[in-house]
């Protein structure tokens, strides 16, 4: 499956399941979905994006490729890098390019 910004944004605000590792999954919100502009796309190139998740808590793990589960797009592998944590929960962003 070709991974593009237009097949996310049916699921902007819906739940994704990350899992960490063997016994740890974690609910996610998918709370942003933004083009990265500073690249000139090509015709017949991918528009560059990026997804940020928000994951309730204070645990953050480290960047890592992790299996992401949807049920509207099924099981994908991410790499996932945490880029703030406050009072919602931490973040995780997966860049496009």
């Amino acid at each position: 499956m070709l991974l593009t910004k237009s097949l996310f944004e049916n699921t902007h605000n819906q739940e994704f399941t990350i899992q960490f590792d063997t016994q740890t999954s974690v609910v996610a919100k998918l709370i942003e979905i933004k083009s990265i502009n500073s690249q000139v796309v090509k015709t017949g190139q991918n528009e560059p994006f990026s997804l940020v998740f928000e994951i309730a808590g204070d645990v953050i793990y480290e960047q890592n490729t992790y299996m992401v589960q949807n049920k509207e797009l099924g099981e994908l592998a991410l790499f996932l890098v945490p880029i703030g944590a406050d009072e919602s929960g931490v973040r995780y962003e997966a860049v496009f390019t």
